[in-house]
């Protein structure tokens, strides 16, 4: 009975004065809130109009947000449950956000910032949306497979690419489409699918599924080198370092064999190019790469000194540069390449410590779900794909990004049940 009472309070659930009828309503919505956001992780990574051009119209990304936020706000009334928005804490995701919105009061690009604030809109409904369906562990893992499983499509996509030496960028990194379509975008999304592929692994005994999941984790690694982006490679060490190396003393054994295992495949197949590229850490100063990030970050000290608590206005970093450049900096408009940089840049200090309180917030308790008996693996998996991408965003810098808004709500969905998994257990000692 206890169990049963900490049950409801941790889900914020309301009995339904309707009794059985309710709840079924509930639970089917609850069904196509999780449909909505499966639809988004897939439609995110394998990129339907991309192999049938004729669904574009279909817009399948919107589609699947609205699916998936029309089915929670319709489970909330049905139901009674409460709309989870992350706690209190989430006073810091919306307070940045709404900085946002009221920055084009004093933007110098309005347009760009009513743009970026729409945008940032879109963003929210993401984050609400899977926060809410992913309210069991099922939902959780299924989510983490899906994800995992339709990565496949850039993974392989950017092999190929590299093998049939297809407008490579800059000559030899690879590429997909679309969002991906940038060495650096498509590294980065794959440095999130694979925890997600390894903690679906793990979880599976369908061997099937393991046998298209490990395809995923050597797709993913593969295509991450192709890429020559230093941070992804970095990023993807962080990451598998983080999922393998946590947790029981068997498991941390068999996640230094596997991560040994990874990394000779790496050594002994990485392409001559790959050495190349990674040599220039030795000799930051000359890359170009480097040069063009110093740049951006002059433009970024001239908004400062000026303009220091409220920026340039969202969406108005790259609009920036005939004011605020010096000489010095070129005439290149470029982005801030640096996501905490450009939320400075554009709006300045307060939105930049909400931001920031905000992702410490999520990795804090990411990281202690991490313990959990019932989801701890996949708490890892969550914690190290948000760690990797992170540590892109320090040198790339997309603050208006789907995957870190996923990231953040299936932290939060993950770390909310595992904090009443323990008040559970602490419920059952107590009785």
């Amino acid at each position: 009975m206890a169990m049963a009472q900490v049950g409801a309070a941790g889900l914020g659930w309301a009995a339904p004065r309707d009794g059985g009828a309710a709840a079924r309503a509930a639970a089917r919505w609850g069904a196509l809130a999780q449909a909505g956001a499966l639809l988004f992780v897939a439609q995110l990574y394998a990129s339907p109009a991309y192999w049938f051009p004729t669904v574009e119209v279909l817009r399948l990304g919107l589609a699947a947000t609205l699916l998936g936020g029309g089915a929670v706000l319709a489970r909330r009334l049905v139901s009674g449950e409460r709309l989870r928005l992350g706690g209190p804490a989430a006073l810091l995701l919306f307070g940045y956000a709404a900085i946002a919105w009221l920055s084009v009061l004093w933007s110098i690009d309005p347009a760009a910032s009513r743009a970026a604030g729409l945008e940032i809109a879109k963003l929210l409904v993401v984050y609400v949306a899977v926060l809410n369906a992913l309210d069991t562990p099922a939902r959780i893992r299924t989510f983490l497979a899906v994800g995992a499983v339709a990565s496949l499509a850039p993974a392989v996509g950017g092999v190929r690419t590299w093998l049939a030496g297809d407008h490579l960028v800059e000559g030899t990194r690879t590429h997909w489409a679309g969002i991906y379509a940038d060495p650096n975008r498509l590294a980065m999304g794959l440095v999130v699918a694979l925890p997600f592929a390894i903690a679906a692994f793990g979880a599976t005994r369908r061997r099937w599924l393991r046998a298209l999941l490990g395809a995923a984790v050597a797709a993913q690694l593969a295509a991450i080198v192709l890429t020559g982006s230093r941070s992804g490679i970095v990023a993807a060490a962080l990451a598998l370092g983080l999922t393998l190396l946590r947790g029981r003393l068997s498991s941390v054994l068999k996640g230094m064999v596997v991560t040994a295992g990874l990394v000779a495949a790496v050594l002994a197949f990485a392409p001559r190019t790959f050495w190349e590229r990674s040599s220039t850490f030795s000799d930051l100063s000359a890359d170009a790469s480097v040069e063009g990030r110093e740049n951006a970050w002059k433009v970024l000290g001239s908004i400062v000194d000026q303009r220091p608590l409220n920026g340039v206005g969202a969406g108005g970093f790259i609009h920036a540069w005939d004011r605020y450049a010096p000489l010095s900096a070129g005439g290149h408009h470029l982005v801030a390449h640096n996501i905490f940089m450009e939320i400075l840049g554009e709006l300045g200090v307060f939105a930049l410590l909400a931001f920031f309180g905000w992702v410490g917030v999520v990795l804090w308790r990411t990281w202690r779900a991490g313990a959990d008996p019932v989801l701890g693996r996949e708490a890892r998996a969550v914690f190290a794909a948000l760690a990797g991408y992170l540590l892109c965003e320090l040198v790339n810098g997309y603050s208006y990004s789907y995957s870190l808004y996923f990231l953040f709500a299936v932290g939060l969905a993950t770390s909310r049940l595992a904090a009443l998994h323990g008040r559970m257990a602490a419920a059952e000692r107590a009785a």
